[in-house]
């Protein structure tokens, strides 16, 4: 007795997209990160503020950064206020976001 193949046959799927980055609004890149003050900011998650001091001591090693400026936004689950977000863009030159778990 014959068997229909077409009834076993498994359809694979490619769940994967073409990659895109995302360039509106963001802020130019400076030439050097030398003299610059480096912005910190982490958001209560456990490791966030780990992984950018990491960051940064790599930062530091190969540039010669001005200074660190942590600062932690508190609640993982909600936006930072527009004044805080202000009042951090004004001490720094350049953020570094994190999250950590």
């Amino acid at each position: 007795m014959a068997t229909d193949m077409s009834k076993n046959t498994i359809r694979v799927l490619d769940p994967t997209a073409p990659q895109s980055i995302a360039t509106d609004g963001m802020a130019d890149r400076p030439e050097s990160l030398a003299g610059k003050r480096i912005g910190l900011l982490t958001n209560d998650k456990l490791n966030a503020a780990n992984l950018l001091d990491a960051v940064y001591d790599v930062l530091a090693e190969r540039f010669e950064v001005a200074s660190a400026h942590r600062v932690n936004k508190g609640d993982a689950s909600r936006p930072a206020e527009p004044d805080f977000l202000s009042d951090f863009s004004q001490e720094v030159d350049v953020a570094l976001l994190a999250n950590g778990d």
